[in-house]
């Protein structure tokens, strides 16, 4: 009898836990996200998606920079997905937003219809790149400045499907491109030549690869339990997009039309190279990354110094 009733109080006391769960979860209220298309959304596609049907969080996936400085400057949003060198300068200019986490490590590529081993190769021509002074354009042009005797011109587009067109239509002959677009354009056009860029840095800084984006987050917010709540959810997404591609594309599919386009298949089979990860801590990998940056003469890129320990939550 008394197992009978230490087993139905053991129940009972479960419903009641996972009631009172339940009813903290509804309670909570809508974070605030604001996040770019491309990488940086498709890791983030599983939360993003199922946060925007349950009501927990208001998403908005957006084009270019712009909006995210405005992100910002007007302390809008909870949270911002943004480039790291982006945060930094935000950080050492407002000091608004803090660094929780970066989880995008690369995912450049140099690519033509040309066959070449080398950026030694294409001396004397032209390169179509993504981003003026974004991530895109600094990697690259801090991988040019570590040749010598290497003549290479830059164009600018304004993102990564105007470099992928380019190269489509023969406009242009070599471009920066990143995925997901890359496993699109590669199926599209057959055999291409492509160069890592994320090894091209190994060899110029010795560092396996740079954080290109990360999660920022409101400090006036940090113990907020959405928010709290919302980062878990957050990072369980990025290790999901790594251990099960197929479901993350899904999401993707489901959250926005550029991904849409793109279809599932490709998007799957782009995660792999997307490098995604979630590192315990990143401080000194970010930090060796900005400093890399300053050293190379784009200082202003990351707000004219390093962040200082406050960056880092």
């Amino acid at each position: 009898m008394k197992k009978v009733l230490l087993t139905l109080f053991v129940l009972l006391s479960l419903l009641v836990f996972s009631a009172c769960k339940k009813q903290e979860e509804e309670s909570l209220r809508e974070v605030s996200v604001i996040m770019p298309t491309g990488t940086p959304a498709l890791g983030l596609a599983s939360y993003a998606n199922v946060a925007s049907k349950d009501g927990s969080a208001k998403v908005e996936v957006v084009g270019g920079a712009d909006l995210l400085k405005t992100a910002f400057i007007n302390k809008s949003h909870d949270i911002i997905v943004a480039p790291v060198n982006l945060g930094a300068m935000m950080y050492n200019t407002y000091e608004s937003y803090v660094l929780y986490k970066a989880f995008v490590w690369g995912n450049l590529y140099l690519v033509s219809k040309n066959t070449f081993e080398s950026l030694n190769d294409l001396n004397g021509k032209t390169v179509v790149v993504f981003g003026q002074n974004s991530t895109p354009d600094i990697v690259f042009r801090a991988i040019l400045a570590s040749y010598t005797d290497l003549e290479i011109e830059i164009q600018y587009v304004d993102d990564v499907s105007s470099a992928n067109t380019m190269l489509a239509s023969g406009k242009a002959e070599y471009i920066i491109s990143a995925e997901p677009s890359l496993t699109k354009i590669k199926g599209k056009l057959g055999n291409v030549s492509v160069l890592d860029l994320q090894e091209e840095w190994k060899r110029l800084s010795g560092s396996s690869s740079y954080p290109q984006a990360g999660i920022f987050v409101n400090k006036e917010v940090l113990e907020d339990k959405a928010v709290v709540k919302a980062l878990e959810k957050m990072t369980e997404s990025v290790k999901d997009a790594v251990k099960n591609p197929s479901k993350c594309a899904e999401n993707a599919v489901e959250l926005h039309e550029s991904f849409a386009t793109l279809t599932k298949e490709v998007l799957e089979a782009s995660i792999p190279n997307c490098h995604y990860d979630i590192l315990d801590s990143d401080k000194e990998a970010v930090n060796f990354y900005l400093q890399k940056m300053i050293d190379l003469g784009f200082s202003k890129q990351v707000g004219g110094k390093l962040p200082s320990e406050g960056f880092f939550n």
